[in-house]
């Protein structure tokens, strides 16, 4: 069965919508991101309100670009402060891509109709060592975000 890469060029439009840089606008906790990417980037910008504002808005390589040289060791998130790279971190993350999921039902629908395909997040390059958010984990809460709307998806059935 052929993987589903999830990536900015994938060679399936479903694979690109669910990738971090795709123009997908959300809300979570109150706060408007224009993608994944930018709410990654803004996380991690906890100390610079005015930069958070204008990466917020941001997709594609110029939310990417935003991303810190030097990633914090701990981030502050409403009130809530937790090392980057933790358990906390990842489920935050999770919850964006839920809240994107949830603003798209369209793409959400045909992320589902993804399954059982395994899911990838294959670029041509490793993850730099040390770092907080690899592939791996990517692609294991995308697995657990499709199984969670396909469950969804059949008790509403």
């Amino acid at each position: 069965m052929k993987p589903l890469n999830i990536w900015s060029r994938s060679d399936e439009e479903i694979g690109r919508l669910m990738s971090n840089s795709a123009n997908t606008p959300f809300t979570l906790h109150g706060v408007e991101y224009a993608s994944i990417e930018a709410f990654y980037a803004s996380i991690l910008l906890h100390q610079n309100e005015a930069k958070r504002e204008k990466v917020r808005k941001l997709w594609g390589v110029r939310a990417k670009h935003e991303i810190p040289k030097v990633k914090p060791v701990w981030i502050e998130y409403q009130g809530t402060e937790f090392a980057t790279g933790s358990t906390t971190h990842h489920e935050l993350v999770k919850q964006a891509i839920r809240a994107k999921l949830a603003a798209h039902p369209k793409i959400a629908e045909a992320f589902v109709a993804t399954s059982p395909r395994p899911l990838v997040h294959e670029t041509g390059y490793p993850d730099p060592p040390g770092e907080e958010f690899p592939h791996y984990v990517l692609c294991r809460i995308l697995t657990e975000l499709r199984e969670e709307l396909a469950a969804a998806s059949n008790a509403n059935s």
